[in-house]
């Protein structure tokens, strides 16, 4: 068979077993339906003020369910002034009694986002909608006696989170019935050669998904690393991949998309400290155990040195990895993992919230600085604009920098249909002088330091290209993080200045045809990186390249 035609027949395959499975479940509807159904929510009947509220450091049972029954639905909406909030609020589920939790996850990482950020995913299990927001559970949870569930706010600001949690009271659940597990595991930093481990379970059951994230310590393509599964105490693999992405059955390297049992949820450039968010679940073809069953990922990949050069195809990498395991077994498993404290999963972090201190910011004369009462795409629902009329207009944002070291800079732009383009500058300096623009632009973000420094973006485009979604979007904009690049800073206090160069074509007032040159934005944020430097590394690496497989 030809290869297209291959590729059609897998995709008609997929098809077929995608309407199948869907069929199966609402065929599943016309038959009578065991047990009763119920809900804890965090709502109230007094009044509108229907989210639960965490001081700092609160844990909250927020659902004690006498069995047997079933979990069928959990939702989310947490809001928090911590920007890494996904990465804060922490989810636990116990089942039958048990004083270990079963599940033990930071929030957005069990919705397949890690690193404390947000993006849309829209899988069999787990949905995620409003551009990061909205939070929605599928996986089934029984349990025979009872089930409690808790959620802890791990940061120091106060925080808030809807949720409602559906479940089934049942007369009985089969004494075979697994338990749902999901524990989250991170390697901070990594050992030197070794694999990753992903899970390591013991008992009889079957492992059913994964979500993995990196922070990349280096540029370049991060995931030559086989997958392998020893089940039963196996000393070879019986089940080895052939590449990171092959495990995540994408080709190629990766793309941000979604699908009902793979998906990539963020993919930053590669640059060095890229960011990357993948998952599979394995519900069609589940990883089967009846003892024990220990997962790895080697962490191999393109090695590339400061001169963006690379050096090595396939070798040790220095990158930082968490994810999160998910499966079922006959018996409540106990950790195998211990569960780092919130200031071990995020990096140290410099954060403005634009709408506080405004004060601060210097501009132009002709820029006026406007704080707007309302808008639901932000952090603090009130918004930051520079209104600007003209290209030359400026703003200066001081930030101060606790301790010396390597930072990420990043804006939450606030995309809107009237905003300008505009030029970043660091303490007075084009980027490629002050350090390395991670601004993409048409060219590889990893080969910065090989370009002419008038080939490097330096510019970011405030208008709203995307459109998602006609009302939002219309209405209030969108937020976007998006990098500008990293430096390394002395402490004391730093500026980031924007300069209007330009406007988007499109951004025409409908009325009078002018372009507009305004700036909306949320936050600023100056993320210190936990990487040393990785020259030590890289040489010790490429000693080991002509091993490499």
């Amino acid at each position: 068979m030809k290869r297209v035609g291959i590729v059609y027949l897998l995709i008609a395959m997929l098809g077929a077993f995608t309407t199948t499975a869907t069929a199966q479940m609402l065929d599943s509807l016309t038959r009578p339906q065991a047990g009763r159904s119920m809900r804890s929510s965090s709502g109230n009947s007094v009044d509108n003020s229907d989210s639960a509220k965490f001081a700092p450091g609160e844990c909250k049972t927020i659902a004690h369910f006498k069995g047997p029954g079933k979990i069928a639905h959990m939702w989310f909406t947490p809001n928090s002034m911590d920007i890494r909030h996904p990465r804060a609020f922490v989810l636990r589920a116990y089942w039958d009694g048990a004083e270990v939790p079963s599940v033990e996850v930071p929030l957005g990482d069990f919705f397949a986002v890690g690193n404390g950020m947000q993006a849309n995913v829209d899988s069999l299990p787990v949905k995620v909608c409003s551009r990061g927001r909205g939070y929605n559970c599928y996986w089934p949870m029984p349990f025979k006696k009872e089930a409690r569930l808790t959620l802890t706010n791990d940061s120091n600001i106060p925080c808030s989170s809807y949720f409602q949690i559906d479940w089934v009271q049942l007369d009985e659940v089969p004494e075979s019935t697994m338990y749902f597990h999901a524990r989250y595991h991170q390697e901070y930093p990594p050992e030197f050669g070794e694999p990753y481990t992903v899970f390591v379970g013991k008992g009889n059951g079957h492992y059913v998904g994964t979500v993995l994230s990196s922070q990349n310590a280096i540029g370049h393509w991060f995931g030559e690393g086989d997958d392998m599964f020893y089940i039963d105490g196996e000393k070879v693999p019986s089940i080895q991949g052939t590449g990171t992405e092959d495990y995540i059955n994408e080709a190629w390297n990766m793309r941000v998309h979604s699908s009902l049992f793979t998906g990539c949820t963020v993919f930053e450039p590669r640059a060095p400290d890229a960011r990357v968010t993948a998952y599979r679940w394995h519900i069609p073809d589940p990883i089967i155990f009846r003892k024990s069953l220990r997962f790895e990922l080697e962490r191999r990949g393109f090695l590339m040195n400061s001169l963006g050069e690379v050096v090595a195809s396939s070798a040790p990498r220095p990158d930082f990895w968490s994810s999160v395991s998910y499966w079922y077994q006959d018996t409540i498993a106990e950790p195998w993992c211990e569960f780092p404290p919130y200031q071990d999963r995020i990096n140290k972090e410099v954060v403005l919230q634009l709408p506080l201190v405004v004060d601060t910011i210097r501009h132009s004369p002709e820029v006026k600085l406007q704080i707007n009462d309302y808008n639901r795409a932000t952090y603090t629902k009130t918004w930051f604009q520079a209104f600007n009329d003209r290209v030359g207009g400026w703003i200066e944002i001081p930030f101060e920098i606790p301790e010396a070291g390597r930072y990420s800079l990043s804006i939450f732009q606030h995309l809107r249909e009237d905003n300008g383009i505009w030029k970043v500058l660091i303490d007075g300096k084009e980027l490629c002088e002050a350090g390395e623009s991670h601004i993409a632009g048409g060219y590889r973000v990893s080969l910065v330091n090989q370009l002419p420094p008038d080939e490097v973006n330096t510019t970011l485009d405030f208008f709203n290209i995307f459109r998602k979604d006609e009302h939002e979007d219309y209405i209030y904009g969108q937020r976007r993080e998006r990098k500008i690049g990293l430096f390394q800073f002395e402490p004391g206090v730093h500026t980031i200045r924007f300069v209007c160069v330009g406007s988007n074509p499109e951004s025409a007032d409908p009325k009078t045809g002018k372009l507009r040159y305004n700036l909306t934005a949320d936050v600023f944020s100056a993320r210190k990186l936990p990487f040393g430097d990785p020259t030590e590394w890289i040489e010790k690496a490429r000693e080991l390249e002509p091993k490499a497989r």
